[in-house]
């Protein structure tokens, strides 16, 4: 968990105080499983599918660097850096992110439509 007095610098930094208080004060503890589960011997799906990305240059959880590494490994059809936005990104910018998944989805549906007719 990230403590509560740290939690809207670290972690929403761009959401109202109110807003990240509440959200400090319900946010749930990570699980050892989520920080040490290994990665499935599979392929991992960002390379078997297409990919969309949206984050914010200030994230302080994961850096906009790493992000934008993440984006090119996974070859990613979109790419929306958002400046200013923090980890929270879908509180803080809910419509930029909505944006992102409704493309998303509107490019997947046409691929299987077109999949379908051939």
């Amino acid at each position: 968990m990230i403590r509560r007095d740290a939690f809207h610098h670290q972690f929403a930094a761009d959401v109202p105080v109110q807003v990240a208080g509440l959200m400090g004060a319900t946010q749930r503890p990570v699980t050892e499983a989520a920080l040490t589960e290994p990665l499935p011997t599979e392929t991992p799906a960002w390379r078997a599918r297409p990919t969309w990305f949206v984050y914010g240059d200030e994230d302080l959880n994961i850096p906009a660097e790493l992000q934008r590494f993440q984006t090119a490994r996974a070859g990613a059809r979109v790419v929306r850096e958002l400046p200013g936005a923090s980890h929270a990104i879908s509180v803080s910018q809910p419509v930029e992110v909505a944006e992102v998944i409704l493309e998303a989805v509107a490019t997947v549906r046409a691929a299987d439509r077109g999949a379908a007719v051939a």
